[in-house]
């Protein structure tokens, strides 16, 4: 995650997201960047506050007015990187997050999204946008992951790059990509072991699951990839599949952030 990065993540737990965040500010310490997370309210954030990330609200943040305004959010980034670099630290290491975010907000966020781009090339920040999966929708998906340069999604356990290059003009490749990441884990990991030649029965023994459990996912993930064939499915898969393993999920945040 180098200086000039913007990246954003899918999640479902906050367990995901403490994982996710606690990566990000470790390699952002390792840095020698101020660490700091607009975080959502209600979340157990004390083991990364102990280790130095800087915490703020994002309802407070985000949502001062009736209405999301960029300016203000765009001005503080560039004052906490200034802050940063006259506490001698190398950089800016920022998280937010959307549990405030309204449909009223979503295109004047978007905009906002794609503007960060160029707020901050050849600035040493680097930015990681965290969005709960259960709040987004399929359309969603492709547009908040064409804003950012790279993409996250968890996969077989792993955070992996869903789309690291969106200048890529392969928009059936991003389509699928948002397709594949509205699936539950449980039903990517049938749907995996499907391409990889798997039968239901085989499936099943190997998860611990009833012959009946696989069907049933099998038929979910087809529903919400919006395809009428399994062949179809494991077209989408494929032409979604993530290029690069970044981290596995064994690696708990907490103990990167220590280690950094």
């Amino acid at each position: 995650m180098r200086h000039g990065t913007h990246v954003c993540a899918f999640y479902e737990t906050d367990e995901d997201l403490l994982d996710l965040v606690g990566q990000f500010f470790a390699a952002g310490a390792r840095r020698g960047d101020l660490c700091m997370w607009v975080a959502p309210d209600g979340i157990n954030s004390d083991l990364l506050a102990q280790c130095g990330v800087e915490l703020h609200s994002a309802v407070d943040t985000y949502a001062k007015g009736e209405t999301f305004q960029s300016g203000p959010m765009a001005a503080l980034w560039e004052e906490k990187l200034s802050e940063a670099l006259d506490r001698d630290h190398a950089g800016l290491c920022a998280s937010g997050h959307t549990c405030w975010l309204e449909q009223r907000d979503w295109q004047a966020f978007m905009e906002y999204e794609n503007d960060l781009n160029n707020i901050i090339e050849g600035k040493p920040i680097s930015l990681l946008c965290t969005y709960p999966l259960s709040a987004c929708k399929a359309g969603d998906i492709f547009e908040v992951v064409r804003a950012h340069e790279v993409a996250l999604a968890k996969q077989h356990k792993r955070w992996s790059v869903i789309e690291s290059h969106l200048t890529d003009d392969s928009d059936a490749a991003l389509d699928a990509a948002s397709r594949v990441a509205s699936l539950s884990p449980r039903e990517r990991q049938v749907l995996s072991l499907v391409a990889e030649g798997g039968t239901t029965k085989g499936i099943a023994y190997g998860l611990g699951l009833s012959v009946r459990t696989i069907e049933v996912h099998r038929e979910r993930a087809i529903r919400r990839l919006g395809v009428r064939t399994m062949v179809e499915a494991i077209r989408l898969l494929t032409l979604a599949s993530p290029s690069i393993p970044l981290v596995d999920v064994t690696r708990h945040g907490s103990g990167a952030a220590r280690g950094g």
